[in-house]
């Protein structure tokens, strides 16, 4: 992540807003990866159940394979995204008590 290299102590409020910005991008993304996903799923059901038992349920089978991978790499993504950020805002609320400011929840 480009924030290690960084001292959260140091950070500006443009800074923190930028790792909101950050977490709302995170959240698209799974959005995406989940709708994707969701779509895939639902055309190998549609080619399984209504194209028979020839090339076309091999593919609706493969796409189902592919749906799900897809939604659980999306899913890893977003958990590893949503980690890195919740240890900035640890880091956040350190530097708010330093500075006897009001710290903010995860």
């Amino acid at each position: 992540m480009p924030y290690h290299r960084f001292n959260p102590r140091e950070f500006i409020l443009r800074d923190w807003l930028a790792l909101d910005r950050t977490v709302l991008a995170n959240e698209r993304t799974f959005l995406a990866y989940t709708r994707t996903s969701l779509t895939l799923v639902l055309a190998g059901l549609t080619f399984i159940r209504f194209f028979g038992p020839d090339i076309w349920s091999t593919i609706g089978y493969i796409s189902l394979m592919l749906g799900s991978a897809l939604w659980l790499t999306g899913l890893k993504r977003y958990l590893h995204t949503l980690g890195h950020y919740r240890t900035m805002i640890v880091a956040e609320n350190a530097a708010l008590d330093d500075h006897n400011g009001s710290a903010i929840t995860p």
